[in-house]
């Protein structure tokens, strides 16, 4: 969920390796790009970027999700 410029991601099952990256829509440049072990919340304070859209990837060994928000 987004809340105030803090992207929060909560994990109902154990994942070991996750990563997280988050990309700005408009100029396709990379913000946030991180590797967390075994995750249960994940919270991306954002708050030095611009109020536009952005993508966000979650990626593991058993899922790929992906979307977008604004800021």
């Amino acid at each position: 969920y987004l809340y105030d410029k803090i992207v929060s991601v909560s994990f109902e099952e154990v994942m070991q390796v996750v990563t997280i990256k988050i990309t700005k829509e408009s100029t396709g440049e990379t913000v946030y790009s991180q590797e967390y072990m075994n995750p249960t919340v994940i919270s991306v304070d954002l708050t030095g970027q611009d109020s536009e859209t952005y993508s966000i990837e979650v990626v593991s060994d058993t899922i790929s999700l992906e979307g977008e928000f604004i800021l």
